[in-house]
């Protein structure tokens, strides 16, 4: 942690009324604490241990009395404890005293992907006297937010995944035209190649689907399961990556649709331009309110496109949020674009990355359109441009 990032989370604790953030940890069970505490890069830590941020003064240790030989040469203050009694009044001395503090807590589990302390803590903590609030907005803040050269690391991996999409579909149609026999998993290892010449790290394989496959959200090929790939398919690429230079880097995320022929079926072109009204709609909600300064909220856009797909009468094939927060994970630890699966009451703030990707999953085909967006300051930017309105087609295929 940096004193920039100290700077700012004892600004929030202070707007926020609170005496301090409680980052707790045991057996790593807390990836935020184990991130955000400058922990000794030689510690041995099998026990339960915390770092104190106060809302005013420097940050502060607490760990057992075994271990605390690793942390001799850290230049904050030291809590120990040895036994199970002896950890409240650590822990009290740590935080001089109860009261309202932040932990990665989420009331009724609105947000679980902030939800790191386990239930007896919890129960502990209120017993001794604390008010346990939400740490969602102090993780977004200084967890998810991108400095100026990861959103140059975004842009870059953004630009080799589009020529990898582009170079895939182009793979796959000259295959059919020499009726070389080709594969979901081809295309996926065609693509796994491009980005290993670029330096992309994908760390998971892209998605490649074609029909009924790009009807199930999660589907990617495997050894044991993949689908060839035929003149009159859909076909679905999702394909993500970070750059494998830069610890620091952060992903950029997409899917775009193809159709092997000259002409998608009505009902395919009807479904992805209804997923187009979906996704423009919720980029315009972003684009409107934050260059008028005005907030808007995670559940606030994914239910503008959510709207749309229901006004269609495809609401129920709609069965994921609109879109996550991407930072140097590939699902973020900011403000997800949801009211579906989770209701995330979190605010978009500058220098946040998220994807917008509604889709529409039927038995027969899928369609998902995937960009990511970029805060700034005084406006939003989509990222992964251009927008997909058409299928990219194969016209050169003949189709009989």
């Amino acid at each position: 942690m940096n004193s920039n990032q100290l700077r700012t989370i004892q600004q929030l604790l202070q707007t926020q009324q609170l005496r301090g953030w409680l980052l707790y940890n045991f057996h790593a069970l807390n990836p935020i604490a184990k991130r955000l505490a400058p922990l000794p890069a030689h510690a041995i830590l099998s026990r339960r241990w915390a770092y104190w941020i106060p809302a005013t003064g420097e940050p502060a240790w607490l760990v057992h009395a075994i271990e605390a030989g690793g942390f001799s040469q850290r230049p904050e203050r030291i809590e120990t404890y040895s036994s199970w009694q002896s950890f409240e009044q650590a822990l009290l001395q740590l935080t001089t005293g109860p009261g309202a503090i932040a932990c990665e807590y989420s009331p009724q589990c609105g947000i679980p992907y902030t939800s790191y302390v386990d239930a007896g803590t919890a129960e502990q903590l209120r017993r001794w006297g604390y008010t346990l609030h939400p740490s969602a907005d102090l993780i977004q803040a200084v967890y998810a937010t991108w400095t100026p050269t990861q959103l140059q690391s975004h842009r870059g991996a953004a630009e080799i995944c589009l020529q990898a999409k582009d170079a895939a579909f182009a793979h796959i149609s000259e295959r059919l035209q020499r009726r070389i026999p080709t594969t979901e998993l081809d295309i996926q290892r065609f693509i796994l190649a491009r980005f290993a010449a670029a330096g992309l790290d994908p760390e998971h394989p892209p998605i490649v689907a074609v029909n009924g496959h790009a009807g199930d959200p999660h589907y990617s090929p495997s050894p044991e399961r993949h689908a060839a790939i035929r003149p009159g398919d859909l076909i679905l690429i999702d394909l993500w990556g970070r750059l494998a230079a830069d610890p620091d880097a952060v992903f950029a995320d997409m899917t775009w649709m193809g159709y092997a022929g000259a002409q998608p079926p009505a009902i395919m072109q009807q479904v992805l331009e209804i997923v187009a009204r979906a996704r423009d709609a919720a980029i315009v909600l972003v684009e409107q309110r934050t260059a008028a300064g005005k907030t808007v909220y995670g559940w606030e856009v994914d239910d503008a496109a959510r709207h749309v797909i229901e006004a269609a009468g495809y609401g129920d094939a709609f069965i994921h949020r609109t879109g996550h927060s991407i930072d140097t994970d590939i699902h973020g630890s900011g403000v997800n674009i949801d009211n579906l699966e989770t209701r995330d009451t979190r605010a978009l703030i500058p220098n946040i990355g998220f994807s917008i990707e509604p889709g529409i999953y039927l038995p027969d085909f899928g369609v998902r359109l995937e960009i990511d967006m970029f805060i700034h300051a005084d406006r939003a930017e989509v990222t992964t441009l251009p927008l997909q309105y058409e299928f990219i087609t194969m016209p050169e295929l003949d189709i009989d």
